[in-house]
């Protein structure tokens, strides 16, 4: 099933193929991998070498290691929140070593968040409102507190995405919008108003509740021209 591999490279190389066969159905969620003699004779390298070619693979929720007499390295399912973690983390890293501009982070938020709102609009239930609800009063409570604020902020955008209930792009954009949303709150928490913030939160949610998804998006907008306007006064403060 497997092929031949360049020595240097091959715990990489070992964890590419076994990744290969997992995405192409030769290995199913919860099989059990041969031991690691196993694949050590299999791949023609030293056990020491099938561990590190295990460990990326677990770094990736592919695959995990279960204890006791029928333990041994399984095919994992990567869960809603694994993806969703691994996506907000390489983003927020890219984004805190200036891989993507300030021009582009508005730019993704804005389409992201458009079509969280249509999809939310046409999609949400009562209790994405009461959460989505509960999140702004969480926010109202912390408008002196940027960091904690911050945190709400990109709590209540997830929940936006969430209130999609489109698996795929709920999973995605909330990881998006998680690696996305701390890099525009960092530029911008001292020239931003809490409470602009909060009272467009508040007309989004009532905007959902009547599935209005037009009205939804003009505040989106309205939102993303409101950063960009505070972007400007971040650009002519640091001039000074």
């Amino acid at each position: 099933m497997f092929k031949d591999i360049v020595v240097e490279t091959a715990p990489r190389q070992i964890a590419a193929q076994i990744k290969e066969a997992i995405v192409q159905g030769k290995l199913l969620v919860d099989e059990r991998l041969p031991t690691e003699d196993g694949l050590a004779a299999q791949f023609g390298v030293s056990r020491a070498t099938i561990r590190e070619a295990l460990k990326r693979l677990a770094s990736e929720n592919l695959v995990e290691a279960r204890r006791g007499a029928a333990g041994g390295n399984f095919v994992k399912l990567p869960s809603h929140d694994e993806i969703r973690g691994g996506i907000a983390t390489s983003i927020q890293v890219a984004a805190g070593l200036g891989r993507f501009s300030f021009e582009d982070v508005i730019e993704s938020r804005l389409h992201f968040e458009t079509l969280c709102c249509r999809l939310a609009a046409q999609n949400r239930t009562d209790e994405d409102l009461v959460a989505l609800r509960q999140q702004i009063e969480v926010q109202r409570n912390l408008l002196s507190d940027d960091v904690a604020f911050c945190a709400s902020d990109v709590r209540f955008h997830c929940l936006l995405a969430e209130a999609s209930h489109n698996l795929i792009i709920s999973t995605c954009l909330s990881g998006i919008m998680e690696g996305l949303q701390p890099a525009t709150n960092l530029m911008l928490f001292r020239f931003r108003k809490s409470e602009v913030i909060v009272q467009q939160h508040i007309d989004i949610v009532d905007c959902l509740e009547r599935r209005d998804a037009e009205k939804a998006v003009h505040i989106i907008e309205s939102q993303i021209g409101y950063l960009l306007e505070k972007r400007q006064d971040a650009v002519q403060w640091r001039k000074r």
